[in-house]
């Protein structure tokens, strides 16, 4: 049976904080799990294992201590949360990781897995409190995924495709190739307009293209509809064979603030076409050049109807 977030909170929510203690969970998994307070607000997991834990470093977001226990000498790891606004997504993040290290055929290998994940989450609360993607950026994401799929099926090496992918590092374009560059907007399928977030967006040496993905949530049982977790594994099958294309890939996941959370399995989107814009000197657009210096940062509209004359076939 699954350890979902909602099971975790339930248990925390039946433990009388006041008692002191911990409550064995799981009892099937190849480690020992208990769940318990340290104070009223500071929820805290814990593991107790006879493997030799090595040092691992606490975050701004959750304290994590190690200590060998005198009754049986096993040791215990503790990940106690120290966020309060991070609260909500602690349960999600237990459960990632008691899930994500319970195909461990051995405890030695079931904590190499929790630690591993430790880290992956450590990192992404570090820039993304919530630890989920909101909605607009999972969509951004399917739609840069889409785009780079599209790439690899049209001939570019898996390697190419994925080092293109500029955006996931934090480049003002989403993709540069030796064909131009490419910035990638998520929209509804019926939406007339698209924002453009920022004066560098569309602002890049040489031509390049705005690429508009119609992208709606979707029925599970449309068909063509797919999870964002279902488009990465799409492209990371195709990867198999290029261990550097998919471990590059994997990073830039990382760099974007994807985990392959069961969360993202659970809504299906549907992608029901794609629209290419030639960007060049005569496109509406708003650059540093053409805007006073005192305009620091804006973003703005476009209207999607109006740009028919720069539409390519």
């Amino acid at each position: 049976m699954r350890t979902t977030p909602e099971i975790l909170q339930r248990q925390w929510n039946s433990i009388d904080y006041k008692d002191g203690g911990f409550l064995q969970i799981d009892t099937k998994h190849p480690l020992e799990w208990h769940i318990g307070y340290q104070s009223i607000s500071q929820k805290t997991l814990l593991l107790v294992c006879a493997t030799d834990i090595g040092t691992i470093e606490s975050s701004r977001s959750m304290a994590v201590t190690r200590r060998k226990r005198e009754t049986d000498n096993r040791w215990a790891l503790s990940f106690e949360l120290l966020r309060n606004e991070q609260e909500g997504v602690f349960a999600i993040l237990c459960s990632d990781i008691i899930e994500h290290s319970r195909s461990a055929s051995n405890e030695k290998e079931a904590l190499t897995l929790v630690i591993s994940r430790y880290k992956q989450w450590s990192r992404l609360l570090e820039s993304q409190r919530s630890g989920l993607m909101d909605e607009s950026s999972r969509k951004g994401l399917l739609g840069e995924l889409l785009f780079l799929q599209e790439r690899i099926e049209e001939g570019d090496s898996a390697l190419t495709a994925i080092q293109g992918w500029v955006g996931a590092d934090g480049a003002d374009q989403d993709f540069v190739y030796e064909d131009g560059w490419h910035e990638v907007k998520s929209v509804g399928a019926s939406a007339t307009s698209v924002t453009i977030s920022s004066l560098e967006q569309l602002d890049c040496a040489g031509e390049g293209e705005l690429v508009i993905m119609r992208i709606d949530k979707a029925a599970p049982d449309k068909a063509g509809a797919l999870s964002l977790n279902d488009a990465v594994s799409q492209i990371s099958g195709n990867l198999t064979g290029a261990s550097d294309a998919l471990d590059l890939f994997r990073s830039k996941l990382s760099t974007y603030g994807y985990l392959d959370l069961q969360e993202y399995s659970e809504q299906k989107y549907y992608c029901s076409g794609s629209q290419r814009f030639g960007v060049n000197d005569t496109f509406p657009r708003l650059v540093r050049q053409n805007v006073p210096t005192q305009v620091e940062s804006l973003h703005y509209e476009l209207s999607l109807p109006s740009l028919a004359g720069w539409l390519k076939g």
